[in-house]
């Protein structure tokens, strides 16, 4: 039974009507896989600036697809892409090395096109108009290129700065001459605004723009008396025996504060004779022998040698003598013994006419 089936399948099989569907059958078969295969496959165009590669797949991974490829080189970037139905365009860019120098240090970025100011940021510097750069920010780099880069930079600042105080003199009139007062001085402060120029970081530059007084220095004061000191006759160890109606007040020089007139004379010394003086009153220091004509009787006045060793003190004007004929201008003072006029001699006294 076998047999037979197997006779007549065989025969069936070649016959010619059964060739024929075999035929149709793959054609069917081959024009459904090409409807497919055409429904799956993707176009991707890879432009890199010169050259366009095309590629016809089944995977529509640009990355893998351009991957693939044998560019002309495999440091590239995606620049572009655009997807319209089963056609991808794809625009690559090859990068290459810039070189940026700041200062004495230089660092490579790999950049794939565009300008000097696209390198720089893509390197993360920020530049301003204070900046140096060289070439332009807005050249265009298409190759590798050195770009020197300056960073110049403005800050303001401010610190504290010390006023640092002074030492003056000032005289006192109301100061004993010959004294001192000294009042120690202290340093003020101040702020200090300033700019400062950064080069790469470097300060080259610092401007001071203002300053603002924070405390006022106080100087060191030396007070240096000045006051004339005074005297009276009363206190000075005079030779003349006589008393002022009022004391006689004296400056720091021993002379008269107030006084009518100044005379410079040769001075000679006299003592007891016996008799009284001319205007009848008994001689004693303080009444001088003077030429009357000169030097009217009851002239008072204070008297001192212009060398400084004598101090003969308050004196009138009582009694004269005949020196005047060779020296009518000079005086004879009264001394109280023989001994002190010798020990006088002859000198240059200076008159003081009180009244």
């Amino acid at each position: 039974m076998i047999e037979k089936i197997k006779y007549h399948l065989s025969s069936f099989l070649k016959s010619r009507q059964m060739r024929v569907s075999a035929i149709s059958l793959l054609t069917a078969l081959t024009v459904a896989v090409v409807t497919l295969l055409n429904c799956s496959v993707h176009t991707i165009k890879i432009f890199d600036g010169e050259k366009t590669y095309t590629v016809r797949s089944l995977n529509n991974n640009v990355a893998s697809v351009v991957s693939g490829l044998e560019l002309m080189s495999k440091n590239y970037s995606v620049l572009k892409t655009e997807v319209s139905g089963r056609l991808t365009q794809v625009e690559i860019s090859y990068g290459y090395p810039v070189y940026i120098t700041m200062g004495d240090k230089t660092s490579e970025i790999e950049f794939f096109g565009g300008t000097v100011a696209d390198a720089m940021k893509t390197a993360g510097i920020t530049v301003d108009e204070f900046d140096f750069i060289e070439p332009a920010l807005d050249t265009v780099i298409t190759d590798t290129v050195y770009i020197d880069y300056t960073d110049i930079e403005y800050v303001n600042g401010s610190y504290e700065e010390k006023i640092p105080y002074e030492t003056e003199t000032v005289y006192s009139d109301t100061l004993k001459k010959g004294t001192t007062v000294t009042t120690l001085g202290t340093d003020g402060v101040q702020n200090v605004y300033y700019t400062e120029k950064l080069v790469n970081g470097v300060s080259v530059e610092k401007t001071v723009t203002g300053t603002e007084v924070v405390t006022n220095a106080v100087n060191t004061q030396i007070m240096v008396g000045n006051k004339k000191t005074s005297n009276v006759s009363s206190n000075v160890n005079c030779v003349s025996t006589l008393t002022p109606s009022s004391p006689i007040e004296l400056d720091s020089n021993g002379v008269p504060v107030n006084y009518k007139s100044k005379m410079t004379v040769r001075a000679t010394a006299y003592t007891y004779t016996g008799r009284n003086c001319a205007t009848g009153v008994a001689p004693q220091p303080g009444y001088i022998a003077v030429n009357p004509k000169v030097i009217p009787y009851g002239t008072k006045m204070y008297i001192k040698t212009v060398d400084g060793k004598y101090i003969y003190g308050y004196a009138v004007a009582a009694d004269t003598g005949g020196f005047i004929k060779k020296h009518p201008t000079g005086v004879d003072l009264f001394f109280s013994s023989a001994s002190a006029c010798s020990a006088f001699g002859v000198r240059y006294a200076e008159i003081y006419i009180l009244e």
